[in-house]
């Protein structure tokens, strides 16, 4: 292939890079809409992206002092560097795990910072050498304009990663997730400067290796809402460490194909998306990455350390998701037993990086163990036990998560099943039909997979082993996941990915058009190259165009380009929540996206026990209620409406909670439920009613199955804030009204 110095075509490195400022500048005043909030969010990115920057590449410097001892020596250089971070990143989210659950008063900025910087000081010691001989060509060809692309991405990531979570329509953004649990959290965590289980919250049971990473970043910033930004640009370097992974391991044998594919990565609707978010998917997609590329390696030279630096890589997916064992581990364990099944030392292979796996998964399967029982709570309950969960709680989450829709738990009066689409019909519209993955991408790896059939076993183990994880992933996702929601598929990301820029490859070679007569083609000619050029650009091009409009449909309630989150919790409605008297304590019904509520707010998940619940459950009176209310700080109780009502109908919610609003609403009576009845005979008030119009039923997110229409209330509050006895309402006028 032509070298760049050899190119007629040659740009220089100025043009490049002036052309992707350009496009990147473009994309970002675009999606935002004007000047002051492109401003802002640059401002905001320069600061938090450094930062995120710097963990990350301190991250890298602990990995590497372990890399380094097992990585094999002709292994890709790239590689090596995205794995150290990628183990490095484990080793820092395990010790802030240990640190926090062990002490207390430690989450702190004044001993994470110098943590953080011994490592930037150990990656920078690692990689004195490795700059030494590079140089910036004088003339690029035009190959290097693929640099425009990632800078439309960039320019689009950080359009949304300068706005705080919450402001999204919540149809699209996953938000509610972010809100009750991804950052709500470590923001516990951080408030109460100690790391254990939250019995109101089973998702601090989850494998949090990434939270652990936002509860950092509060660290580094001093509070949870200060470090939002951070943490999210934190998530969105998951993305750009595998696309350096992937541009950077393939570059010495399959360059034009490393590049292909990583920007079809990056370009995905899906991973632009999540960058948007404080989520963990990204994680995911890099470990996935990382493993794929191990398997490469793997296969080259069977070595038993690149079977165990790709044991790294799917333990560190593990400790991010319990999702990455049916999605990541499944598919990538299978296919190393379907390579080296006839030879005993490749299933030992297999088995060493499985235990790798399990090791780097087990600080959190420890946790579970000591605080709950079971290793890998809130799951298997039926198997290894429910932890502090009653019955209902139990019932309701392994109903609520099983693979068919079943009924809530309890089911309402007035439920009815709603149609239920079949798996081909789920598949058909959240794959097929779906822009999340890139409908040219997905075409793409489709028609690599085709190719390898038609190629009669001409192509190498590397690309059947890419299409046999990403068949075991679509085949997982079918079988066990309710409503089959795109994000859960996001590790297919990294094999489609790779797919496609093989096949877009492939197709490069191809001299002259094969439909044409062999009489009239030509000997030689660019047929092959120019209709990959196009492909590739078309996909690419697409992938961006639909992330664009994403944003533009999604781009939220509020221009809050750079608004800090604290701005955002002075906002409607928690702004009402931050305004109460000194001291007061709230206890939510309904509602448990807490990110906004004041510190120290009770709140109970859908699938927790309720304080309010379990008081009537063990026969308390109401005077009694009150009398244990008071001993827990309470002062006033928020009670969500439409959220009780969503619920119910969903996953389910308890009856004294519940039971009755449906047919009050319908009825056109104020809303109410039994136990706040009971209350309110021993002196509870109603403080101050928040009244907003319901949103249509679109509007609930994706993930959730929205309640019928006849069950949404038309009207009345929305909210509505009660008092204990001795706390006096607020004067009528001064109740607040949306904007």
């Amino acid at each position: 292939m032509e070298s760049p110095q050899e190119s007629s075509s040659a740009l220089s490195p100025a043009a490049i890079v002036i052309l992707a400022l350009l496009a990147g500048a473009a994309a970002l005043l675009s999606a935002t809409g004007n000047r002051m909030a492109s401003l802002l969010a640059v401002v905001t990115a320069a600061s938090e992206a450094t930062v995120a920057g710097l963990i990350v590449l301190s991250a890298g410097g602990y990995g590497y002092a372990v890399i380094r001892r097992i990585a094999p020596p002709d292994a890709p250089k790239a590689l090596v560097a995205a794995t150290a971070a990628g183990v490095g990143v484990w080793m820092l989210s395990t010790t802030m795990l240990i640190v926090g659950s062990l002490t207390t008063g430690l989450l702190r900025g004044w001993l994470w910072w110098p943590i953080v910087a011994v490592g930037v000081l150990l990656a920078g010691w690692w990689g004195r050498k490795s700059t030494e001989g590079l140089h910036l060509p004088r003339r690029l060809d035009g190959r290097t304009l693929i640099w425009v692309l990632l800078a439309v991405a960039v320019g689009l990531w950080i359009s949304g990663a300068t706005r705080s979570p919450g402001v999204w329509q919540e149809s699209f953004s996953d938000e509610y997730d972010v809100l009750e649990y991804h950052l709500q959290v470590p923001r516990e965590y951080y408030n109460n400067q100690h790391i254990t289980g939250l019995d109101h919250n089973c998702y601090s049971h989850y494998p949090l290796g990434v939270e652990m990473l936002y509860l950092l970043a509060m660290c580094l910033r001093g509070g949870a809402y200060e470090g939002v930004f951070l943490a999210k640009f934190t998530h969105g370097m998951f993305a750009i460490l595998s696309v350096v992974a992937i541009w950077g391991t393939l570059r010495r044998e399959e360059e034009l194909r490393g590049r292909l594919s990583a920007v079809l990565l990056a370009t995905a609707p899906l991973t632009i998306y999540m960058s948007w978010l404080g989520m963990v998917e990204l994680a995911e997609v890099f470990y996935m990455t990382l493993a794929l590329l191990w398997l490469r390696q793997w296969i080259a030279g069977t070595s038993p350390r690149s079977a165990v630096c790709l044991g790294l890589a799917l333990g560190g997916a593990c400790a991010v998701k319990y999702l990455s064992v049916g999605f990541v581990v499944v598919p990538m364990a299978a296919v190393m037993l379907g390579i080296g099944w006839k030879r005993l030392t490749l299933v030992g292979h297999t088995l060493a990086a499985l235990a790798l796996t399990g090791l780097l998964f087990s600080p959190w399967l420890v946790r579970n163990t000591l605080l709950t029982g079971n290793p890998v709570f809130p799951l298997a309950t039926q198997y290894f036990g429910k932890g502090h969960w009653p019955g209902e709680s139990q019932q309701r989450w392994v109903d609520g998560h099983s693979s068919q829709r079943k009924p809530p738990v309890p089911a309402p009066a007035d439920w009815q099943m709603p149609p239920q689409p079949t798996s081909a019909e789920l598949f058909y519209q959240n794959f097929m039909m779906s822009q999340w993955f890139g409908p040219l991408l997905k075409l793409l790896a489709g028609l690599a997979v085709c190719a390898l059939f038609a190629s009669a076993g001409r192509t190498n183990t590397w690309d059947w082993a890419l299409a046999a994880v990403w068949v075991i992933q679509l085949a997982v996702w079918v079988t066990m996941t309710q409503g089959m929601p795109p994000r859960f598929l996001m590790p297919a990301l990294a094999p489609m990915s790779l797919l496609a820029g093989g096949l877009l490859v492939q197709v490069s070679r191809i001299q002259a058009n094969p439909l044409r007569s062999a009489a009239t083609r030509p000997e030689h000619g660019p047929w092959g190259m120019a209709l990959a050029v196009a492909a590739f650009i078309a996909a690419a091009g697409i992938n961006l165009a639909v992330a664009y409009g994403v944003f533009r449909d999604v781009g939220g309630r509020l221009p809050a380009q750079g608004v800090s989150a604290d701005q955002i919790a002075g906002l409607w409605p928690w702004k009402q929540a931050q305004e109460l008297p000194p001291d007061s304590r709230i206890l939510t019904v309904g509602e448990a996206k807490a990110f906004y509520l004041p510190n120290g707010t009770i709140y109970a998940t859908a699938f927790d026990d309720h304080p309010l619940a379990a008081m009537a459950g063990r026969g308390l009176s109401p005077a009694e209620m009150i009398a244990e209310l008071r001993r827990m700080g309470v002062t006033h109780l928020w009670v969500d409406w439409p959220e009780i009502l969503r619920l119910s109908h969903t996953y389910g919610y308890p009856s004294v909670l519940s039971d009755g609003l449906v047919k009050r609403l319908s009825a056109g009576l104020h809303p109410s439920i039994p136990i706040l009845e009971l209350l309110q005979q021993e002196g509870l008030k109603v403080y101050q009613e928040l009244d907003l119009p319901t949103p249509p039923a679109a509007s609930a997110p994706a993930s959730q199955t929205a309640t019928s229409q006849a069950t949404q209330p038309v009207g009345g509050p929305v909210i509505t804030i009660y008092a204990l006895p001795g706390i006096l309402p607020i004067p009528a006028e001064t109740t607040t009204k949306p904007r």
